[in-house]
């Protein structure tokens, strides 16, 4: 159990805890179908089980934790039609964004954003010569930031992050071979240009095709001759 402990007390003790489990969720160190054991939660954090209790039962809201009669809580294990149906809805979202973004830019409403956005591109360029997966990983999830803050819709982005949260461990994975960084990174080089140009429908469209590929790498991590290995969702 490699929990954090939790402390000092504060009127927030429950959703300090909760966001503790959610990382630990978010990390791996509970897997999906694993059953949450509120004893060795509590006492890894030194807690009580029944702040670990409120916590859980506030997760499930998030997906990411099952409630099942008369057997407990469980951390969410996908399917195969899960994690579609996530990606198909995190598409629609992008899409949408970048879209937005471009038109933004035409109308001269983001003047720092393009620097930022070549700036982490050519910091993803350099963790890809590297074969930095961790780097470039952390570089995509604040170019997909970037991209939804400078849309300025606020639903938006909430929608967005609650569908990231459930999103980050098969993610990770679909990223997690040089060559998959190497054409997520193109790809991220097509939006942008579009975004930069002020294109909202090119935007659009490449931003659409970048999901679709990222859901098909991750189709192809589960084949049993990928680099990645086999497993399940």
């Amino acid at each position: 159990m490699s929990a954090k402990p939790i402390g000092p007390r504060r009127a927030t003790l429950a959703g300090e805890v909760r966001a503790e489990i959610e990382r630990m969720i978010l990390d791996g160190d509970l897997a999906g179908g694993q059953k949450m054991n509120e004893v060795q939660l509590s006492n890894a954090m030194g807690v009580s089980r029944g702040t670990v209790r409120e916590a859980i039962r506030s997760l499930a809201d998030s997906g990411l934790i099952e409630l099942i009669a008369n057997r407990g809580a469980f951390v969410h294990e996908m399917t195969l039609a899960d994690v579609r149906n996530l990606y198909d809805l995190r598409g629609a979202v992008f899409a949408m964004a970048c879209a937005t973004s471009a038109r933004r830019v035409a109308e001269g409403l983001e003047r720092e954003f393009p620097k930022k956005l070549e700036r982490n591109l050519q910091q993803m360029r350099q963790a890809t010569d590297k074969a930095d997966t961790a780097k470039y990983y952390q570089l995509n999830i604040e170019f997909h930031d970037m991209l939804l803050e400078a849309a300025a819709n606020a639903k938006a982005k909430t929608v967005y992050d609650n569908l990231v949260k459930e999103m980050h461990l098969f993610r990770r994975r679909g990223l997690s071979v040089p060559t998959n960084m190497a054409r997520s990174l193109a790809e991220h080089e097509d939006i942008a240009k579009a975004v930069l140009a002020g294109q909202p429908e090119p935007a659009r469209l490449a931003a659409h095709e970048h999901i679709t590929a990222g859901f098909a790498r991750y189709i192809k991590t589960h084949e049993p001759d990928s680099e990645a290995g086999a497993g399940p969702a």
